[in-house]
């Protein structure tokens, strides 16, 4: 990540999360227009954040969404699978707007046949994916192509071998049979990394499970070439597996970290 020069915009948060080979910018949301306004715009962005930090009861946040999100939000249970929904959108808004510098409310989107979301002309140039798990949202934004990103908490997969035989090359399951063998912890972390790898390709391709998971193998670590398509996992500032897929090659990733509460 390429480290800020120079006096510090007012209002980011002065602290680097470290993590191994790899460090997250911690700051609040009010700095996004401060640090998109620093790094290269046609870099990778990677924003991760607690969802359930977030407070979305203000006007000022709720007013971000659209009728469309809100009918979206209307479907989902009530409770906090209809909060992180309603937070997420909200988030995804901010940051989007905050590249493009316009107002969230101001930004439309659509989808492709597969169910892909994208953002609609001025702005399809602005390439985006988003994927949560639990209380964890993570983005990823590309000037260039498009990009695929996937996150996954711990936790336990007593049917990693079973799922494994639908959607694991040969490779993977023998690495998946190996890890078992150690302890069912080490399946799991096996098992969640191949995944998020091979979630990650597939929404960077846009046509998820239409293409057989079988055919192709992500590796487990490292970076993988498929085609046109860059494969590497991400190391997380909190306990998580992730991994980013990207249509041209990835020169540099600007990792924020955000904290509403901080």
């Amino acid at each position: 990540m390429r480290v800020l020069h120079g006096p510090r915009p007012r209002g980011i948060v002065a602290r680097i999360v470290q993590t191994v080979g790899s460090s997250w910018l911690a700051l609040s949301p009010h700095s996004l227009g401060s640090v998109t306004a620093l790094v290269p715009r046609e870099d990778c962005h990677l924003w991760l954040t607690d969802l359930d930090r977030w407070d979305s009861s203000s006007d000022e946040h709720r007013e971000c969404l659209d009728p469309l999100d809100w009918e979206r939000a209307r479907r989902k249970p009530e409770g906090i699978s209809r909060e992180r929904f309603i937070r997420s959108r909200m988030v995804l808004r901010r940051i989007l707007a905050s590249l493009l510098d316009q107002r969230p409310i101001e930004l439309h989107f659509e989808s492709d046949a597969h169910g892909k979301p994208a953002l609609k002309p001025p702005y399809q140039h602005c390439h985006f994916n988003l994927s949560h798990s639990g209380a964890l949202l993570l983005v990823g934004v590309s000037m260039r192509a498009s990009i695929g990103v996937d996150i996954e908490v711990p936790r336990s997969v007593p049917r990693a071998s079973q799922l494994a035989k639908r959607v694991f090359t040969a490779d993977e399951q023998a690495l998946l049979r190996q890890a078992e063998v150690v302890s069912e912890s080490a399946r799991d972390e096996v098992f969640l990394k191949i995944w998020t790898r091979k979630e990650a390709y597939l929404k960077c391709r846009g046509d998820g499970f239409t293409m057989p998971a079988r055919d192709f193998a992500v590796g487990i670590k490292g970076s993988t070439k498929i085609a046109d398509v860059d494969i590497r996992s991400l190391d997380l500032p909190s306990p998580g597996y992730a991994a980013l897929a990207s249509a041209t090659p990835v020169s540099h990733t600007h990792r924020y970290h955000l904290c509403p509460d901080e």
